[in-house]
């Protein structure tokens, strides 16, 4: 398939890379199943803590008084979890939580079977790779170094979570094509949300939604629709 003229391929990680079920059902688990032992044995920074509790107080979802102890601001990680809060202070916690699990190998992470040899075509090609998530930028590393596919660190040049702005906001994505200095134009983002899609193309980027195994269905959409990276040609584009 011809691209045409795409100069970096900017990667969600859930349902797109990485199978939805991996993150619902091993790592959220997992970020609940330690949190009580990270808040007992390590410091949150300052900072952090602040934003935990300022979103705390206001959060019309929780019906408890938030304090600065360790069983409070674990309860209230817990239930941000259970909602799926896309939070940054949560994301950096569990980004925390997870460097442990992988490095003491209780974590392996997945990809699809098309992503490592995807990425090589991207790299031979002489083109370049990014990843913009929900997940800290910690996290999403994490992922990639401890995968079951091998160290795929490599093959991106660049990582973003949430500090750029929402992933259904445009200027989000202004925001990257400027950071990484490429054309928004020679950019195509992969992602399994129209929502998202939506907001790459008001940015001038291209987009393309993948219809993974677990996905949730789309409403319908004019994006290039993709159930694997296995017919694209980075070097055609």
């Amino acid at each position: 398939m011809n691209l045409g003229p795409i100069e970096l391929f900017l990667f969600d990680i859930e349902g797109t890379t990485t199978p939805i079920e991996f993150v619902h059902k091993v790592l959220f688990p997992y970020s609940v199943q330690k949190m009580d032992s990270f808040f007992q044995t390590s410091v949150l920074e300052e900072g952090w803590k602040e934003k935990l509790l300022e979103e705390a107080e206001n959060d019309s979802t929780y019906n408890k008084k938030v304090g600065d102890s360790p069983e409070d601001l674990s309860a209230y990680c817990k239930h941000l979890v259970s909602v799926d809060r896309k939070s940054g202070p949560l994301k950096e916690i569990q980004g925390r939580i997870w460097k442990i699990g992988y490095e003491c190998g209780e974590l392996k992470s997945l990809m699809f079977s098309d992503v490592p040899e995807f990425l090589k075509r991207i790299q031979s090609a002489k083109k370049n790779a990014a990843v913009y998530s929900s997940g800290s930028v910690q996290a999403q590393k994490l992922i990639f170094e401890y995968s079951e596919s091998g160290n795929l660190t490599n093959y991106f040049s660049g990582y973003f979570d949430t500090a750029v702005g929402g992933k259904r906001e445009s200027s989000s994505y202004s925001k990257i094509a400027k950071e990484l200095g490429v054309e928004p134009r020679r950019i195509l983002f992969f992602t399994d949300i129209k929502e998202e899609a939506d907001a790459a193309i008001g940015a001038d980027l291209r987009a393309a939604i993948l219809e993974r195994p677990g996905n949730s269905k789309q409403p319908e959409h004019p994006y290039l629709r993709l159930s694997s990276f296995e017919t694209l040609n980075p070097s055609r584009s």
